[in-house]
């Protein structure tokens, strides 16, 4: 009689649009010591979030253009094929849900393949926002859905937030179900992996399972790319021009005067802009919105009004002096 082969653990990660999933990511692979096999779903056709994952040992794998627990199919399964395929196996899997996915989702593959265990299935949620997002017609049932089987609650941003704020934030979110285990986090105090003594659901077993939601009907994508600049002052005016139907908005741009790119994220009506490594693109946005997203060229229109104009030449041929660069006043809260 042999010894079975040791399984990989899995861990999902999930949270709605800005929670703080790739920043709660980069932190377990900067501190953690095991070699990592890392899967990035991003909602959009360009994966914005595997391009901010850190470097680190393992791999990091993309999943793009859809929502995996919508369909986990062809690419999700190839992918993952590729990693138990690895001649030196990977200590632990860590998938990024899509921010509008549902982490469970995903999580039960590891139930069925034999080769794998699930570890836990982890949720952040904005303090900021997090009572506001589950009582919100629209993405209400999405973001309620992402924590009916997970292990652990990260409540990130509490650093953002007054006591009172944050002991509401966790009420509300404690409400969903009994016995859920809640974390109070920030960015500079995020936890390790957990180590989850997960019951194993036989695959001879199956429990109920509930109408499934088609985030791919839900939520719309949105792409902006464009060559150049965005002027400062009127980026400023263009992103309070957006409409309130768009969820999500990041991506790397570049702003006239500066000498490299920046991140842009907005969750909301807050926004930040932070210095970021990008490769040699001008500007390229990826947004999620509700189902009632304005046309993209009518985003699209928006947007361009923020660029900033190609050098202009007076009358004697040379160009013009620059304008005096105004610094941007960034959002009240920064989106991490």
């Amino acid at each position: 009689m042999t010894d079975k082969p040791p399984t990989i653990p899995v861990t999902v990660v999930g949270g709605f649009l800005g929670a703080g999933k790739t920043t709660y990511l980069n932190h377990l692979l900067r501190t953690g010591r095991s070699r990592f096999a890392v899967l990035v779903n991003d909602f959009g056709a360009v994966n914005i979030d595997a391009g901010l994952i850190a470097r680190h040992d393992g791999a990091t794998m993309t999943l793009t253009n859809g929502c995996v627990c919508c369909s986990i199919g062809g690419g999700f399964l190839e992918t993952l094929g590729r990693i138990l395929d690895e001649k030196i196996p990977f200590d632990h899997i860590i998938i990024e849900a899509s921010g509008v996915g549902d982490p469970w989702r995903i999580a039960e593959i590891a139930l069925v393949e034999p080769s794998l265990h699930l570890n836990a299935v982890i949720v952040l949620a904005d303090a900021t926002r997090i009572a506001a997002l589950l009582a919100d017609p629209h993405v209400g049932d999405t973001v309620r859905n992402q924590f009916e089987r997970c292990d652990l609650v990260l409540l990130n941003k509490t650093d953002l937030v007054d006591a009172h704020a944050t002991r509401a934030a966790s009420a509300a979110v404690a409400a969903l179900r009994e016995g859920m285990k809640i974390v109070e986090t920030s960015e500079q105090t995020m936890p390790d992996l957990p180590q989850a003594n997960r019951k194993t659901t036989s695959p001879f077993r199956a429990d109920a399972v509930p109408d499934v939601a088609d985030h791919e009907q839900q939520f719309k994508r949105w792409q902006y790319q464009r060559g150049g600049s965005f002027d400062r002052v009127r980026l400023e005016t263009a992103l309070r021009a957006l409409p309130p139907q768009l969820l999500r908005l990041k991506g790397a741009c570049t702003l006239a005067g500066d000498t490299g790119p920046s991140l842009l994220q907005m969750v909301g009506r807050d926004w930040s802009l932070t210095p970021v490594e990008a490769p040699e693109r001008d500007i390229l946005l990826v947004g999620v919105g509700t189902d009632d997203l304005p046309d993209p060229a009518e985003l699209d229109r928006i947007l361009d009004r923020a660029l900033a104009a190609p050098p202009a030449f007076d009358h004697h041929g040379g160009l013009q002096p620059p304008a005096i660069s105004i610094p941007l006043r960034e959002g009240q809260i920064p989106c991490r």
